[in-house]
Parts: structure tokens; sequence; C-alpha cells
């Protein structure tokens, strides 16, 4: 019989945890997309971060965490705010000098909506068109950003599997040979014994899965940037050391480049 109960406690104490994740992800609901058109009939959905006089400021939809990114108002036709607002911006004419040559322009060709430019293409251009200093700034940043999520989910699935294996224990040393509590105070412990399993065993899912995901995609994104250095023959990482020998009393610099 207490066994019975027991085992209805535990269900009643894992649909409750079910009920606080369900609204801990409608709490976490994400920011909607903010839409750029631009005058190509190109779409972006971003993330804008500020709108100043010449500029708009955003971040990718896909990396909200990461590097903020700039598009000049006369490259824009109208955007689409996530809250519903729509705002149009009428096309400029920049006129570079009253006295100088006129040079015949090519057109760019159009971009048809339907073919939207994939997140992974874009990030891609993005890298072809930056400095060599920008790429290993790149590097650096998404390489650090890939190390951070690795230890979150190693740290989040250790703690979890551990919490959950005590919790475990404490179940069963509370019962004797037969199923049955030993006594009141074991009945106590094994019922706190069940919510550090759903708790360890929901950290350790959750912590774990953000922490890897992040790692991976960011370490993913840094390789991309290797790759580009790479094939421009630019080192990933530069150092000078500065040395001086006091027999000679001379000094020198020394050039480290890592590939």
């Amino acid at each position: 019989m207490k066994i019975t109960m027991f085992r209805k406690k535990i269900r009643s104490v894992f649909f409750l945890f079910l009920l606080l994740a369900a609204h801990f992800a409608s709490a976490q609901t994400q920011r909607k997309a903010d839409i750029i058109t631009l005058r190509d009939a190109t779409k972006l959905e971003v993330l804008i971060q500020e709108v100043e006089d010449n500029v708009v400021k955003y971040k990718k939809l896909t990396d909200p965490e990461g590097p903020l990114f700039s598009i000049r108002k006369t490259e824009i036709a109208a955007i689409n705010y996530g809250n519903g607002e729509v705002e149009t911006f009428e096309a400029v004419l920049e006129v570079p000098g009253y006295y100088a040559p006129a040079t015949p322009k090519t057109s760019a060709p159009m971009v048809s909506p339907s073919t939207a430019v994939s997140p992974k293409a874009r990030f891609q251009e993005e890298l072809r068109a930056a400095s060599p200093d920008r790429l290993r700034a790149i590097y650096k940043y998404y390489k650090a950003k890939s190390k951070g999520g690795m230890i979150m989910g190693i740290a989040g699935t250790s703690a979890g599997v551990i919490l959950a294996a005590i919790g475990t224990g404490m179940v069963v040393s509370a019962t004797d040979a037969n199923g049955n509590y030993k006594s009141y105070a074991d009945e106590k412990r094994a019922m706190r014994g069940a919510w550090m399993m759903i708790g360890g065993f929901a950290g350790g899912v959750t912590f774990g899965t953000v922490g890897f995901v992040k790692g991976g995609k960011n370490g993913s994104k840094a390789t991309r940037v290797r790759r580009e250095l790479t094939r421009r023959n630019e080192p990933i990482t530069l150092s000078i050391n500065p040395g001086f020998d006091l027999g000679n009393r001379s000094g020198h610099l020394a050039l480290r480049m890592q590939f």
C-alpha cells in the first residue's frame, strides 16, 4: 500500500514538473523577427537594435547574441517590425559631385523574393568581404563562444547525472527488502530523493542540450572563419614578442604566426 501511494506521489510530482516546464517554455517565447526589404527586393529577417539617422543596426535572427551589423537607409525600401508596424523609406538620389564625369553604372540583377539567401550563405559572403584582422577577431569571438557552450553542456549534464544518482540512492535506501518504508522519516527522505531525481534529469537534459547546441553552432562558424583565413594564406593569430640580449646589448622583436 505504501509503495502504491509513493508511486502516485511520484506521478503527481512528475505531472507538476511537466506543467512548470510548459509554463517556462511559453514564457521564453522569442521576439518576432523584423523584416527589412531592400530596394533590390531582397528580404532580411533580423532583430533590429537601433535606427539612426543614416543607418539601421541589427543582429542576425539565427545569432541574437552575435556581432552587430549595419545597413544604410538609402538601401532600404521598407521595414516590417515584429510588432506589426511598417515603415517605408523614399528613394534618395546620391550625387557624388556636380563636376564629376558621368560613368555608366551596371545595374544589379533583380533578386526575386522567392530566392532568399540562406543565413549560411550570407555569413560566408560577409566573411569573404571582411579584412584579415576582422576575420581573426570574429574567429576568436566564435571560438570563445563555442568553448563556453561546451563547458556549459558538460557541466550541466554532469551535475544532472550526479543529482539524479543521489536521488535514486535516497529512494532505494529508504525501503527494506520487502519494498516497505522503514519509518516515516524514510518516506520523507524518499520523497526528497524523487524530487532530486526529477530535478537532476530535467536540469541535465536542459543545460546539456542548450550548451552542446551553442557550442556546436559557434564551433562551426569558427571553423568557417578558419577556412577563409587558410584560403587567403593568412595566419590565425599574430604575436610580437620583444626581447633583449644583455651580452650583445641589443634588442630584437620576434614575430610568431599560427596557421
